[in-house]
C-alpha cells in the first residue's frame, strides 16, 4: 500500500524512479540507505527503498527524491537551498514487510521530524538513513479469573504518530502481534466489548501496567510470552429507556462528580456525552468518590427520533441538586441503575446555525438558523457572551438574527442562541460561536460574495479576497441549497444544476488559524431557471404539395434539450402537425409554412423558436409511370389497362382506349372488349392521373400489334330424327358464340355434298337407303373466321 502511494505521489509530482528536476539541479542530498535487523547486527545495504525531501512545514509537501540502488546509494537534487524534512520508506516487497519508513531521525511522522539543510555555501548533503526492523510480540490475555479475553485489540502505534499495527487475540485469549515500531510505541490492551468490562493494559517494555506509557522498541526485537491480565473496571454502567422499558439512544447525559477540595459538583470537560445504541451509559467511577448522573434530551446529531423526552437526574429528580449520591466501594464494582423517562414531545428536526461577519466592535454579526422542521417552526434568537470560562450570559435587547458587537465586548465571546418551538414538540435551543471581540483573527480583504449568474448551469463562485494570514489548511468551503448541505463539492466554486432552479444556494467558509479568531463568510442567492440557447429553426425539403419538409432545429443547449414541433399553414397551426417531419397536402397549396421548435429543460426556461415562411407551396407532381395494356388482341377479347403505381397514393385514374389513334367513344374503362370496329386496328389507352394539390398528368400506352379476327364458339352439331326413306331428319346446331352467329347447313350422303340439301331438315330418299347421313354447319360472323363443324354420320338410312 505504502508503495503504491508513494508511486502515485511522485507520478502527480512528476518525480519518478529518480527523475531530473525540469530545472538544472543545484542543491543535493545523497548518501546511502542501509537496514538494521536487530539492535545488535551491523546495517546492510538496501536497494529499492525511496528517500524523498519534504517542505518543512506541517504540510511536508514532497520536494525531490529518488530510489536507492541495489548498493543502497542515491542520489537527487532540490531546486532552492532550505531545510527539507526526509523521509525514507521501502517499495514492497521483503523490505516493506521488514523495515518501518523513516522520517529523520528515527522518527514515524513528519512532526517530529528534524529537517536537513543545503546551503550555498553547502550545496551538496550526505544523509545515511537507517532503516530499523519491525518488532513482534506474543503472549495471551485474560482476566483476574485466568479466563481467555477476546473481545479486547492488542495494539503498536508509535508515540509522535505514524503506522499503527493491530490484532486480537484467538478464542483462547492467545494473540502475536507483529509490524511494532521501532523506538517509541504505545503498546497496549484495550477493551472492545463495548460493555466496558476491563481497564486498559499498557507494556512498558519489561512489564504490563495500568498507567498510559511507552515503550522503548529495538530494532527486531520479538517479546514472547508477554500475559496481559485484565482488571475489571471500577464503573457507573446506567439503562436510559422510555416508558415501555424500551433502550433510548443518543440521550446526552451528564456524569457529576463531588470536589472535595472546592466543595462543589463538577461535570466533564467534555462532550456531547450520549447514550448508545443500547441505551447504555458508561462511566469511570473512583472508588469512594460522590457521583450524580443527569440526563437531558436535548442532543440532536444522531439517528433521527420521533420523540424527545423530559431531563431528569437520578434517582427520578428534576436537578442534580436533589439527585441521588451514586459510590463504587470497591475496585472493579459495576454501579448500575435504570433511568425511565417520560415523553415531552414530538421531537423537531433543528437546523444548523452559522454565524457569520466579524465580532469586532462596530461590525456585524449575522446568525443563519439553517431550516429547521417540520414546518412551520417559530424560532426565537438570543446573542450571549462569556469570558475566560465563565457562565455565558444574555446580551440584552439582542433578540434578532444580527447582533453589532460593542466596545464593551471587549475580550467575550460572541455566541448567537436559537431556539425552536412547535405545538406538540420538545423545545430545542442550540447555539453557536460568532469569535472573541476584540481579539486579533484571520481577516478577509473583501466582502464574502457570490460572482456568477444564478440560474441553472451556471457557476457561482466565491469572491473574497485574500484571506490573511494564508491559513495552513484550507480554505474549505461548505455548500448547501435550501438549508441543505449538499457535498457535490468542498471547493470555491459550485455548478448549478437544473434541481437548483428556484432554490436558495448558500456557501459558507469557516477559517480557523490557531490563536487566531476565526473567520466566518456566508452568501446566499436564489437560483433562477437556465436560460436555453435556442438557436432559429430552419425548413429543408421541396416546397410542393406531396413532398417532405423537415424542421432543422440547429444546436440547443446545454444538452440534452427535450424539443418539441408544431407546423403552421400560412400563421395557422396544422392540426396533429407535430412532427420534426411534414408532408404537405392539398390543404397547403398556395399557403407559407413554418415550424415553430419548443425546448424545454428541467430547471430552465421554456424557449421557442420559429423558422422563416417557405415559399407558397406549388402544386405537386404525381408519379406517373408508362400504363401497359394486358389481354389477346384479337376481336371478342378483352384488354385490361396496367396503370402501374401511382403516387402519391391515392391517384384518381381515369382510361381512354384508343384505335389507332382515334378515341374510341365510351372507352372509360380500365378494360376494353374487342368489336368487329377494331379489326386491323392498333390499340391504345390513356390513363390519367388526378390528385388535389397536384397537377394533372396523364400517360397512353404502347400500340397494341393489330387487332386480329375474333374466333367463334363451335360445338359439334348432332342430328335427330328416324333413319328410314321420308322421315326427316333435323341438324341441332348447340349454341354458337360470340352471338349472334349466322349458320348455314350442308348435308351429306356418305362424303357427298347433297345437292340442295342446306336447310336445317331434310327429309330422306330412296337414294339415301343404305347410306349414312351427316350435316356440316357452317357459322359466319363479321370480323370472326368463319368455322364449319360436322356432325357425326347416323346409322344406314333403312
Amino acid at each position: 500500500m505504502w508503495a503504491a502511494l508513494v508511486t502515485a505521489v511522485l507520478v502527480a509530482a512528476g518525480l519518478f524512479a529518480g527523475a531530473a528536476p525540469a530545472s538544472a539541479a543545484t542543491y543535493t542530498f545523497k548518501g546511502v540507505v542501509k537496514g538494521k535487523l536487530t539492535a545488535t547486527a551491523t546495517a546492510t545495504a538496501l536497494g529499492d527503498v525511496w528517500v524523498g525531501a519534504y517542505t518543512n512545514d506541517d504540510r511536508a509537501s514532497l520536494v525531490a527524491g529518488a530510489w536507492s540502488a541495489p548498493d543502497g546509494s542515491y542520489s537527487f537534487s532540490v531546486p532552492a537551498a532550505g531545510s527539507y524534512k526526509l523521509w525514507t520508506t521501502c517499495s514492497s516487497g521483503p523490505c516493506s514487510a521488514t523495515y518501518a519508513d523513516e522520517w529523520n531521525v528515527n522518527q514515524s511522522s513528519s512532526y517530529g521530524s528534524t529537517p536537513v539543510a543545503v546551503t550555498d555555501a553547502a550545496p551538496t548533503t550526505t544523509y545515511n538513513p537507517q532503516l530499523e526492523a519491525f518488532g513482534s510480540m506474543s503472549g495471551r490475555v485474560t482476566n483476574k479469573a485466568g479466563q481467555p479475553v477476546t473481545a479486547v485489540s492488542v495494539s503498536a502505534s508509535p508515540n509522535n504518530g505514524g503506522q499503527v499495527s493491530s490484532t486480537t487475540p484467538d478464542a483462547n485469549g492467545y494473540f502475536t502481534l507483529t509490524r511494532i515500531p521501532p523506538n517509541q510505541a504505545y503498546i497496549s490492551v484495550r477493551d472492545e466489548s463495548g460493555q466496558r468490562l476491563y481497564l486498559e493494559q499498557y507494556w512498558n517494555g519489561t512489564g504490563t501496567v495500568d498507567t498510559y506509557t511507552t515503550a522503548t522498541v529495538p530494532p527486531g526485537v520479538q517479546w514472547t510470552n508477554v500475559n496481559f491480565v485484565l482488571k475489571d473496571e471500577t464503573l457507573m454502567e446506567a439503562t436510559v429507556v422510555d416508558p415501555a422499558g424500551a433502550p433510548i439512544a443518543d440521550v446526552g447525559y451528564v456524569p457529576w462528580v463531588y470536589n472535595d477540595a472546592t466543595a462543589a459538583w463538577e461535570g466533564p470537560q467534555m462532550g456531547p456525552l450520549t447514550s448508545n445504541a443500547q441505551g447504555k451509559i458508561y462511566w469511570r467511577m473512583t472508588v469512594g468518590k460522590k457521583y450524580k448522573l443527569c440526563v437531558s434530551d436535548t442532543v440532536y446529531e444522531g439517528a433521527p427520533r420521533e420523540k424527545r423526552y423530559k431531563a431528569e437526574c437520578y434517582d427520578n429528580t428534576p436537578t442534580k441538586d436533589t439527585a441521588t449520591v451514586l459510590t463504587a466501594t470497591a475496585a472493579g464494582q459495576r454501579v448500575k441503575l435504570t433511568m425511565q423517562l417520560d415523553v415531552e414531545g414530538l421531537s423537531l428536526t433543528p437546523g444548523r446555525p452559522f454565524v457569520y461577519g466579524s465580532a469586532q466592535a462596530g461590525q456585524k454579526l449575522t446568525v443563519d438558523p439553517g431550516v429547521w422542521g417540520p414546518a412551520p417552526v417559530t424560532l426565537a434568537y438570543q446573542w450571549q457572551r462569556s469570558k475566560d470560562g465563565t457562565a455565558v450570559q444574555d446580551i440584552a435587547g439582542a433578540t434578532t438574527t444580527a447582533y453589532v458587537p460593542t466596545a464593551a465586548d471587549a475580550g467575550y465571546d460572541i455566541w448567537a442562541k436559537v431556539s425552536g418551538t412547535k405545538a406538540g414538540y420538545a423545545s430545542y435551543s442550540t447555539s453557536v460561536h460568532g469569535g472573541k471581540s476584540g481579539a486579533e483573527a484571520v481577516t478577509a480583504s473583501k466582502p464574502f460574495t457570490l460572482l456568477g449568474t444564478p440560474s441553472a448551469g451556471n457557476t457561482l463562485t466565491v469572491d473574497h479576497g485574500t484571506l490573511s494570514p494564508v491559513p495552513d489548511f484550507g480554505p474549505y468551503y461548505d455548500w448547501f441549497v435550501d438549508g441543505v448541505q449538499d457535498y457535490r463539492t468542498n471547493g470555491p466554486s459550485f455548478l448549478l444544476q437544473a434541481a437548483d432552479a428556484g432554490k436558495k444556494v448558500t456557501a459558507r467558509l469557516s477559517v480557523h488559524d490557531w490563536p487566531l479568531q476565526p473567520y466566518y463568510g456566508q452568501a446566499t442567492v436564489t437560483v433562477s431557471a437556465g436560460t436555453i440557447t435556442a438557436p432559429v429553426p430552419t425548413v429543408s425539403g421541396t416546397v410542393k404539395v406531396g413532398s417532405v419538409l423537415t424542421a432543422v432545429p440547429g444546436a440547443w443547449g446545454p444538452a440534452p434539450v427535450t424539443l418539441a414541433y408544431q407546423w403552421f399553414r400560412s400563421g395557422v397551426a396544422v392540426t396533429g402537425a407535430t412532427a420534426a417531419t411534414y408532408s404537405l397536402t392539398a390543404a397547403d397549396l398556395g399557403k407559407t409554412m413554418t415550424v415553430r421548435v419548443t425546448g424545454t429543460k428541467a430547471g430552465f426556461t421554456t424557449a421557442a423558436k420559429t423558422s422563416a415562411a417557405t415559399a407558397a407551396v406549388a402544386v405537386g407532381t404525381l408519379t406517373a409511370p408508362v400504363p401497359t395494356v394486358s389481354g389477346t388482341v384479337k376481336v371478342g377479347s378483352v384488354l385490361t389497362a396496367v396503370p402501374g403505381a401511382w403516387g402519391p397514393t391515392p391517384v384518381t385514374l381515369a382510361y381512354q382506349w384508343f384505335r389507332s389513334g382515334v378515341a374510341v367513344t365510351g372507352a372509360t374503362a380500365a378494360t376494353y372488349s374487342l368489336t368487329a370496329a377494331d379489326l386491323g386496328k392498333t390499340m391504345t389507352v390513356k390513363v390519367t392521373g388526378s390528385k388535389a394539390g397536384f397537377t394533372t398528368a396523364a400517360k397512353a400506352s404502347a400500340a397494341t400489334a393489330a387487332v386480329a379476327a375474333g374466333t367463334l364458339t363451335a360445338p359439334v352439331p348432332t342430328v335427330s330424327g328416324t333413319n328410314t326413306v321420308g322421315s326427316t331428319l333435323t341438324a341441332a346446331p348447340g349454341t354458337w358464340g360470340p352471338a349472334p352467329v349466322t349458320l348455314s347447313y350442308q348435308w351429306f350422303r356418305g362424303s357427298t355434298a347433297i345437292s340442295g340439301a342446306t336447310a336445317q331438315t331434310y327429309k330422306l330418299v330412296a337414294a339415301d337407303k343404305g347410306s349414312a347421313i351427316k350435316v356440316r354447319v357452317t357459322g359466319t360472323k363479321t370480323a370472326y373466321s368463319a368455322l364449319a363443324r360436322y356432325s357425326a354420320a347416323t346409322a344406314l338410312i333403312g
